[in-house]
C-alpha cells in the first residue's frame, strides 16, 4: 500500500471539501449535505454551490493535478528536474493559441480555444527541444536556455496579439485572463476539462514503466528495446495536452508542475511508476490552497498566479537552502 498516495489522496478530499464551504458566502457542511439532497436553505445557496463553488473547485482540483503530472513526465522524459511547463515555455505557448482564438475567434467556443492552445503548446515544445541540441555540455542547462528563449518569443508573440485585441473590449479581459484565475469556470467548462485529462493522464500511466527506462538515458532505453523518441514524443503531447486543458479555461497557472513532483521527492516519492497519482493529487492540493486564497483573503478576486509564484519562489527557496546545507556537512573539513 502506497501511504504517500492514500496520504495525499485523504488531503486532496479534505482540501475540496474545504473549500466548497469557505468563501465569502460561507456553507456549512449541513447546509451543503441539504443541497446534495434536494433540500437546500436557500435558492441562492442552491445556485451557489451548484453554478459557482462546486465547479470552481473540481477545475482546480482536477486542473492542478494535470498540471503537477505534466511537471513529471517533462522531468522524467527530459531527465532535467528543472523542466516544467513553465520553465519550456509551454505555459505561455498554450496562452498564444488561447489568446489566439480570444483575439480573432471569439465566438468559435471552448473547443477551438482549446485546440488552439495545444497546437501552439506543442509548437514551443518542439522548437525548445530544437533550440536544446545546439548546447553543448549540460543538457540541463540546455533545456532553460531553450524554454527560455522559446518562452520570451511566446511572450513578444502575445504582446503583438494584445496589441491587435479591441482595446476597450478584448484587451482588459486577456490582461486579467493571462494571471490565472477560475472566477469564470462554469459547469459546461468541466466535461472537456475531465476528457482532457483523464485521456492523456491513462496514456501517461499505461506508459509509467516505458518513462522510467526513458530516464536512464536513450542508449540505454535503445539496448532494453525501447523506442525513446516514439515514447518521449506520446508522451510530451499527452503532457503538453494536460497543460492546454487547463489553461484554454483559467489562464497562465505558474510553478505547479515544477514544485509539486519535488515536494513528493522530498517527501520519498522518487519512483514514476508508484507516485504519478501522488503527484497529481499533490498538484490538486496546492491549487485548490491557491484558489481558496485568492478568493477568500479580501473582498476583490485576485489573480491565483501570485499566490503560485509566491508558493514556488518559497519552495525553491527553502530546496536550495537545503541542498546548501546538505553540501555543507558532505564537505571534508
Amino acid at each position: 500500500m502506497n501511504k504517500r498516495l492514500l496520504i495525499a489522496a485523504v488531503l486532496w478530499i479534505g482540501m475540496g471539501a474545504v473549500s466548497v464551504c469557505v468563501g465569502r458566502y460561507a456553507l456549512t457542511p449541513g447546509e451543503i449535505w441539504a443541497i446534495l439532497w434536494g433540500d437546500g436553505p436557500s435558492d441562492t445557496a442552491r445556485a451557489l454551490f451548484w453554478n459557482i463553488r462546486l465547479p470552481r473547485v473540481l477545475f482546480a482540483a482536477v486542473g492542478g493535478g494535470g498540471l503537477a503530472l505534466a511537471g513529471l513526465v517533462f522531468q522524467t522524459v527530459f531527465s532535467n528536474p528543472l523542466a516544467s511547463p513553465d520553465v519550456l515555455g509551454v505555459s505561455s505557448g498554450c496562452s498564444v493559441g488561447a489568446v489566439f482564438a480570444m483575439v480573432f475567434l471569439p465566438g468559435a467556443g471552448a473547443v477551438a480555444r482549446q485546440g488552439l492552445a495545444f497546437l501552439a503548446g506543442i509548437a514551443t515544445v518542439a522548437c525548445a527541444l530544437w533550440l536544446a541540441r545546439f548546447v553543448q555540455g549540460s543538457r540541463v542547462l540546455g533545456m532553460v536556455l531553450a524554454g527560455i528563449v522559446v518562452g520570451s518569443a511566446a511572450s513578444a508573440v502575445l504582446m503583438i496579439l494584445k496589441y491587435l485585441a479591441d482595446p476597450q473590449q478584448q484587451l482588459p479581459v486577456i490582461e486579467y485572463w493571462l494571471m490565472g484565475g477560475f472566477q469564470d469556470v462554469a459547469g459546461s467548462d468541466l466535461p472537456p476539462l475531465f476528457l482532457w485529462t483523464a485521456v492523456p493522464a491513462l496514456v501517461l500511466y499505461l506508459l509509467r514503466f516505458s518513462l522510467k527506462v526513458l530516464s536512464l538515458g536513450d542508449e540505454a532505453a535503445g539496448a532494453l528495446g525501447l523506442r525513446p523518441q516514439g515514447v518521449r514524443l506520446l508522451a510530451v503531447a499527452c503532457a503538453t495536452l494536460l497543460v492546454a486543458a487547463v489553461v484554454s479555461v483559467a489562464g497562465t497557472v505558474s510553478w505547479i508542475g515544477l514544485i509539486a513532483p519535488h515536494l513528493v521527492q522530498q517527501a520519498g516519492g522518487r519512483d514514476i511508476t508508484r507516485e504519478m497519482g501522488t503527484v497529481f493529487f499533490a498538484g490538486g492540493i496546492l491549487l485548490l490552497a491557491a484558489d481558496l486564497c485568492a478568493r477568500s483573503l479580501t473582498s476583490a478576486e485576485i489573480p491565483v498566479s501570485i499566490f503560485t509564484s509566491l508558493l514556488g519562489a518559497a519552495v525553491l527557496a527553502w530546496l536550495l537552502a537545503k541542498g546548501w546545507r546538505r553540501g555543507r556537512e558532505e564537505a571534508p573539513l
